[in-house]
């Protein structure tokens, strides 16, 4: 793995996951996201706010459609002309269990990317480390797993966010997560991945924390790559101004482990480009 300061952003030049106050956990406006970027070297980002719908979840009903595209659109006119693209995005949760209230805003709105993430496994968050320390790591990872596959299944969005975020948690209680532990479970997902069109990130939030694994680990990013699946992108899930391209040196050291070459590049929700790791 790269020595290099996580700060760097190791050549890659977009970051494909940020949030902004439109989103329910983050206090930084986006002009102040992307000053953050830019002082990365980074030259296209997507704001991916959060928009869940869990009646648990403590974002549910924070999302505003018009809110954001007109804080996104300021934006664009601030800094496009600093050399910065801003993509529409957003991270959609649990996308097969709300998709009647989901897909009419992706309809009316223009998004170029959508994020699907799954933070809810039935009334369990998977940010509780409770839920990991009343249950085995068979009993709390493997329905994790189970649902995250039903989800990729139905499909209807573009990427799959951090797809391992449980181990934020879990790794906190069991003070270890491998997923070569996990491989019989993790294949099936890519595969659904594959036969979707849905490609997976590098997110690499989890390297500021106790477990500093990126999601996917090099292991999972392999067989996703020997598998046939070519569809990646990279993203700090930055929100706050420091946070972006968190980690990118490590995280093109991975993809170039992995057997990547490239990353793509998403407008009107179609792969419209590529970014070369090499």
């Amino acid at each position: 793995m790269s020595t290099h300061s996580p700060h760097t952003n190791g050549h890659i030049t977009h970051d494909y996951h940020m949030h902004s106050n439109v989103s329910c956990d983050s206090h930084a406006t986006m002009g102040e996201m992307c000053r953050a970027a830019l002082r990365q070297g980074i030259t296209e980002i997507a704001f991916t706010e959060h928009f869940d719908l869990h009646p648990k979840d403590s974002c549910t009903g924070f999302y505003k459609a018009d809110v954001y595209f007109e804080n996104l659109e300021t934006a664009r006119r601030t800094f496009a002309p600093q050399g910065l693209t801003i993509r529409a995005g957003v991270e959609v949760g649990e996308y097969h269990l709300y998709h009647e209230t989901i897909q009419p805003v992706l309809d009316a709105w223009p998004y170029d990317f959508v994020l699907g993430s799954l933070h809810w496994v039935g009334d369990n968050v998977i940010f509780d480390q409770g839920y990991f320390r009343s249950r085995t790591p068979q009993q709390a990872i493997e329905p994790y797993f189970t649902e995250l596959l039903a989800m990729v299944r139905f499909g209807r969005f573009d990427v799959l966010a951090h797809a391992d975020v449980f181990k934020r948690a879990a790794y906190t209680i069991y003070g270890h997560y491998e997923a070569r532990d996990w491989e019989d479970l993790i294949r099936p997902v890519w595969q659904a991945c594959i036969e979707q069109g849905i490609g997976i990130e590098i997110n690499t939030a989890s390297l500021r924390r106790e477990i500093a694994q990126a999601h996917p680990s090099l292991d999972a990013l392999r067989w996703y790559r020997e598998m046939g699946g070519d569809l990646l992108t990279i993203g700090s899930d930055g929100h706050q101004p420091d946070h972006v391209g968190y980690g990118f040196e490590t995280a093109r050291d991975l993809a170039l482990a992995a057997g990547f070459t490239r990353a793509c590049c998403y407008e009107q929700r179609r792969v419209v480009g590529w970014i070369a790791l090499v």
